[in-house]
């Protein structure tokens, strides 16, 4: 990502290199390849200052984007509003972006829009442990959720933040996503060259990764989208968005009419990577608009240039930049074009059909819309998508590089490397994805992972992995959350061959013995290179906190063997036995000491003995303040008259212990004869905080 302004291209030079990230300006992350592993970067774009007041915001707004790509003619036969409600969009970013919450409130509050159905932002693995914060990509973060939920109000958003941009834990960070329950599209705004050498040859499987962007078995169908990137034609294109399995969004220069957003023109945006894949065939789905063999990017495209760019919130400060911003880049695509899914997987719902997987029926449907320019059926396929076509440029830095790995820079009639199929046309797409054919262009049925059968996919399983997992410690009876634990997993490789790569085991605690969506991630461990002997096995130790967020009860602890390099199934363990977890808490109880009651004297000095006791589970640390009143009544109102108190008081009581505290007070004077309630309230802060207020109150009565 970078801010305004931008630079020319340089010239092309050929080099002979490993595969690299392309370089960004200014607002860049880092971009090298180190140990096998590579950094992603963010394909967004800010071009504007932040503004000044909320009158002063620029670019376009959710209902000009509405209008502008038609999402407001959306209807269902059923007459529900099309605003995703039921779908969960999950949105794969790096690092942690800590206002994301109070931004959206903000983005909502500006343009009306209420709250998402749920908002959930979880690690690459499902935790609550949240990754370090990046303010870079913050603004993508912000970006990715405000317009995902612009597009789709009312459907759940499930932010998913990988630890670093590194490939290893973003694709952790799509493997969970894809899997979690509910979700039914998976949007990627960032990406980096494809793994492959100028000098020829892969340097790393790049097609092993392309499993993660299918359907999980037992899963509904999931479709996964990534932006095609912001580095010009001239760097060919970016990965992931070159998957086959993946839809690849490009950009636009979008204009309209005044401000009601009513579409005027569009033409190509030069920023968007394009073009044909080095690593990647061509998949069967395109052989209806190109033949080259290779898979080609982008599949369809959005606005991106950010002089016609979309209106950000993002209140952390990067680079002197925060609040309003314009933002643009074909990460602005990318979450748009999967909250559009959304409303048609809403409407397949509806329809009593299942959502869309990605290989066999998104793309495919999306492909079968296209005719050539000329052709009798040109018109249908003009009436689903923008067909975006420039005009000729004499412009000297217009990038015209030809030949397989490069694309050329200009969007032509039809489909073309620059903007793909071309723009939405909301109302039409919806309709024809809301159908349950997934016939591509070509006549033939895609199908990469899943088996399609009456337009809902049935996903095929990966075979398991040959790294399982046994535990060779025995969990305890009971314990408390917060508390720190460990246990011994032993791993062995069950292969006739020896096994070398990384391995990833992540610790669960579940009701059963196996891990679901539900469960609790409460520790990850990754091994970055393992290697077994047929047979072989080694003793590894997971240290971690028992979880405090789930409810008091039995579980199960149940670790998930991942060999990530390869295209399997995960092995799981689980311990034999439940452990007892209960939450941490505290409970100070107080009262008086003695039944006696307290002698006092009217205007004269008496004394008061308090007892607090902590009845919880863990040490209370923190301060009390008691505050003793006289009464008429056994409980504290407004016709208590204040005594006095002891403020503050500084404690550090363990769980089941007490401590008594002596109260000096001055008995009031002029009270008529009789007896009256001594009442002694304690207020507390501290952690944890008291989860008791019942018997936080305490009277006795007073004798004289």
């Amino acid at each position: 990502m970078f801010k305004f302004p931008r630079k020319k291209p340089a010239p092309y030079k050929s080099v002979t290199r490993l595969a690299a990230i392309e370089v960004l300006e200014s607002r860049q992350l880092l971009s090298s390849a180190v140990s096998g592993d590579v950094t992603m970067h963010t394909n967004t774009v800010f071009v504007h200052a932040a503004a000044t007041s909320s009158t002063s915001i620029q670019g376009y707004t959710p209902d000009q984007i509405r209008t502008a790509y038609d999402f407001s003619n959306i209807t269902f036969p059923n007459g529900a509003a099309a605003d995703g409600s039921g779908q969960t969009i999950a949105i794969v970013d790096a690092f942690n972006d800590p206002n994301i919450t109070s931004d959206l409130g903000v983005f909502d509050t500006q343009f009306g829009l209420s709250a998402p159905s749920s908002f959930k932002v979880v690690n690459q693995t499902g935790g609550s442990k949240l990754p370090t914060t990046d303010s870079g990509w913050a603004g993508e973060i912000a970006l990715d959720v405000e317009w995902a939920h612009a597009m789709a109000p009312k459907a759940n958003i499930l932010l998913v933040e990988a630890a670093s941009s590194s490939i290893s834990d973003l694709m952790s960070a799509v493997k969970y996503a894809g899997s979690a329950a509910g979700v039914s599209v998976v949007s990627m705004s960032w990406g980096g060259s494809e793994f492959f050498s100028w000098g020829g040859g892969e340097f790393v499987g790049q097609t092993s990764y392309d499993s993660y962007f299918t359907t999980p078995a037992g899963h509904q169908g999931v479709t996964f989208v990534a932006s095609a990137g912001d580095s010009g034609a001239s760097s060919g294109v970016q990965w992931p968005a070159s998957s086959p399995n993946v839809l690849s969004v490009g950009g636009t220069t979008l204009n309209t009419q005044g401000t009601t957003g009513t579409y005027s023109s569009e033409s190509s945006w030069s920023g968007t990577s394009g073009g044909y894949s080095q690593v990647e065939t061509e998949p069967a789905y395109q052989t209806g608009v190109q033949s080259s063999g290779a898979r080609s990017t982008p599949d369809v495209s959005y606005v991106a240039d950010p002089n016609t760019g979309v209106a950000v919130y993002d209140s952390l400060p990067d680079q002197g930049f925060s609040g309003w911003q314009e933002v643009g880049g074909t990460s602005a695509g990318a979450p748009q074009w999967a909250a559009l899914i959304a409303l048609a997987d809403q409407g397949r719902v509806i329809a009593g059909n299942g959502t869309l997987d990605g290989a066999s029926q998104t793309l495919p449907m999306l492909y079968n819309l296209y005719s050539a320019p000329g052709t009798a059926s040109y018109s249908t396929y003009t009436s689903s998508f923008n067909d975006v076509i420039d005009q000729s440029s004499s412009n000297p830095w217009q990038w015209r590089w030809g030949g397989r790995g490069r694309s050329g820079s200009q969007a032509t009639a039809g489909y073309d490397t620059v903007t793909g199929l071309g723009s939405p046309k909301a109302a039409s797409i919806v309709s024809a994805l809301t159908a349950t054919s997934s016939t591509n262009s070509s006549g033939s049925t895609t199908n990469t992972g899943t088996t399609s059968t009456g337009g809902s996919a049935t996903p095929q399983a990966l075979p398991a992995s040959t790294v399982t997992g046994t535990f060779t410690t025995s969990a305890p009876v009971s314990v408390i959350g917060g508390q720190s634990g460990s246990l011994k997993l032993r791993l062995t490789n069950t292969a006739a061959t020896k096994f070398t790569g990384p391995i990833t085991v992540t610790l669960y605690v579940s009701t059963d013995t196996a891990v679901s969506s539900d469960d609790t991630a409460v520790t990850t461990l990754t091994l970055s290179n393992v290697t077994l002997r047929a047979g072989a096995s080694k003793v590894v130790k997971l240290k971690f906190s028992y979880p405090t967020g789930v409810a008091d009860g039995g579980y199960y602890f149940v670790a998930s063997v991942d060999a990530t390099a390869t295209s399997t199934t995960p092995a799981q363990a689980a311990t034999s036995a439940t452990v007892a977890i209960a939450a941490p808490t505290v409970d100070l109880s107080t009262t008086f000491a003695g039944s006696q009651g307290v002698l006092v004297t009217p205007g004269k000095g008496a004394d008061a003995t308090v007892t607090i006791q902590n009845l919880g589970n863990v040490t209370a640390i923190g301060t009390v303040t008691i505050s003793l009143y006289a009464s008429t009544s056994t409980t504290l109102d407004a016709s208590a008259q204040f005594l006095t108190s002891i403020p503050l008081r500084t404690i550090h009581l363990r769980a089941g212990r007490s401590m008594t505290l002596h109260i000096h007070f001055v008995a009031p004077q002029g009270l008529p004869g009789g007896t009256y309630n001594l009442i002694a309230a304690t207020t507390s802060a501290t952690t944890p905080a008291d989860n008791n207020s019942a018997n936080d109150t305490a009277e006795t009565v007073t004798r004289g």
